[in-house]
């Protein structure tokens, strides 16, 4: 696989906790490594690899998806190591009570240090790396990015979408404060899957839907 390749050769990986042996997850593809968007050398990467890609599919724009970042499996193949940042005195009451559930392990190493400390900024600089793709594909032209994570800042980079919602009235209402908030946070450009991600809507559930997501700012129909 080419694009593993080149990223192998440049080293653009988030490492275990040895700073060294890039750490294996799992995602749809299945075994799965994970580009460090805060390595200078991985946006370097990042923006060639979209280029190729360009090259066989031409786009007009990047829609940046499970950059939380996602994982199937706890923290790695190999296991989270037994220690305070996996492992903290206090843990929130998150998934499964563990810091690393669906995600990496804390003791992760990136340029900008343990993913313990950077792991809300995974998204974030995605978008940053993705951005410089979009200003060299498309030169002194407006284009579109959108980002499922995003942190407070992410506004000058990328817009959002509120993440899998369902085909639910509730969501529908519960949106637009969502809207409202990301708009406190410097993300104007913000919108929510219309008629609902998951579950299948109905006909006057996604009319309403559609006539409300008429004034999104990103407005989209994802059921």
């Amino acid at each position: 696989y080419g694009s593993y390749i080149r990223g192998e050769n440049k080293k653009v990986w988030v490492n275990e906790s040895d700073g060294v042996t890039a750490l294996l997850g799992e995602v749809w593809p299945g075994e799965t490594v994970f580009p460090d968007f805060t390595n200078p050398d991985c946006t370097s990467w990042w923006v060639e690899e979209c280029k190729l890609f360009y090259n066989v599919v031409p786009y007009d724009g990047i829609w940046i998806d499970m950059n939380e970042v996602s994982s199937f499996i706890k923290g790695s193949k190999n296991g989270c190591a037994q220690n305070d940042l996996n492992y903290p005195p206090f843990t929130p009451s998150i998934l499964d009570k563990l810091m690393f559930s669906k995600t990496l392990c804390m003791d992760a190493v990136q340029k900008w240090g343990k993913h313990y400390d950077v792991h809300s900024l995974y998204g974030y600089s995605m978008a940053i790396s993705t951005q410089k793709v979009i200003e060299a594909l498309f030169p002194g032209k407006r284009s579109f990015l959108i980002s499922r994570s995003t942190f407070v800042g992410s506004g000058k980079h990328t817009g959002h979408w509120l993440g899998d919602n369902a085909a639910t009235w509730d969501h529908l209402k519960w949106a637009i404060p969502g809207m409202l908030d990301f708009n406190l946070f410097g993300i104007p450009y913000i919108g929510a899957d219309i008629c609902g991600f998951f579950d299948n809507t109905t006909e006057e559930l996604c009319r309403r839907w559609m006539q409300v997501g008429a004034f999104y700012p990103f407005s989209r129909n994802h059921n």
